[in-house]
């Protein structure tokens, strides 16, 4: 398995591999996306003609002008079968053509559609919200400077018999860490006190009050152990972690649990969207945008220093 490289060269990898591998496979299937925009003109017309067809044909069988709305229905399945169905396969064929060549050369392994099976454990670590139905897509995992890791892009959402919210959209990631953590040590980012008590973290863990007055306006942190607490949040680690979310520009809570740091990035988008279908497959400018995304999740190894043995 070839090393994986340090985050400041995976856009180089990136661009070698783009050249070398992605854009040629990309190319070569361009005609789909031409032929599949002709075909949407098309279609479009269809799923108009079928809702109004229906709508006209319960009107004149009812007489009754609420019944056009039984049209919704068979628009919206039409709407599916010639749009959104073949649009869907066609990305997800394309994303195969993208991150799994892009993967390889870095020695990391994709998953177009993981289980998404730990993502429960985020949830009872605080660091996504309480959820009943969930969507995963977009896994990248291998080892990073000697780390194993798994990055899944998460849609979480809590569904009662009224309503559906999403709780959480974004990144959800594990990284081994080489310290063993004798508690647990959750650092959160919102919510105040009594949201993050609402939500589960002050039944089992204690409040930690640190010393710097911009971090505890930032955080909020909760541990079993307040002595092995305030030895990983030192001044140093405080002030990378704030400088990480910063050049993010998104909301991040993590957690030291077992031997592993576990961190959720709220982006309230799809990481690796690749974007509509107008621009050509092999569109470097767009796909340069996906891998800076995936820069700046590595960034987490060195900022946060997770392969030191020493204290962070």
């Amino acid at each position: 398995m070839p090393q994986a490289p340090q985050p400041r060269s995976l856009m180089e990898t990136f661009e070698a591999e783009f050249e070398e591998n992605i854009a040629p496979r990309l190319q070569a299937r361009d005609h789909e996306r031409l032929a599949f925009k002709r075909k949407m003109v098309r279609n479009w017309l269809l799923v108009f003609a079928a809702g109004a067809a229906v709508a006209i044909a319960f009107f004149f069988v009812s007489r009754d002008v609420d019944s056009v709305f039984f049209a919704l229905p068979a628009g919206a399945a039409t709407y599916w079968f010639l749009i959104a169905r073949p649009l869907k396969q066609l990305t997800e064929s394309v994303k195969r053509e993208i991150f799994i060549p892009l993967c390889d050369a870095l020695g990391f392994t994709y998953h177009l559609f993981p289980d998404g099976s730990n993502a429960q454990y985020f949830s009872e670590l605080g660091l996504v919200g309480s959820f009943n139905r969930s969507q995963f897509e977009d896994e990248v995992s291998g080892r990073y400077q000697g780390l194993a890791f798994s990055l899944v892009d998460a849609h979480l959402k809590d569904k009662d018999d009224k309503n559906t919210r999403t709780v959480f959209h974004g990144l959800l990631a594990a990284f081994e860490v080489n310290k063993g953590f004798q508690g647990r040590t959750v650092v959160l980012r919102d919510g105040g006190l009594i949201g993050n008590f609402l939500g589960g973290i002050g039944k089992n863990l204690d409040r930690v009050n640190l010393e710097d007055p911009r971090f505890e306006r930032a955080y909020e942190v909760y541990a079993s152990d307040q002595i092995e607490a305030r030895y990983l949040l030192t001044p140093a680690f405080m002030d990378r972690l704030i400088a990480l979310e910063q050049r993010l520009g998104s909301k991040v809570r993590l957690a030291f649990d077992r031997n592993s740091l576990l961190m959720s990035v709220e982006l309230n988008r799809d990481a690796f969207n690749i974007g509509n279908l107008d621009a050509p497959l092999a569109d470097r400018n767009r796909l340069r945008a996906i891998v800076a995304d995936l820069s700046m999740i590595f960034e987490v190894v060195d900022t946060l220093r997770l392969n030191a043995e020493t204290k962070l």
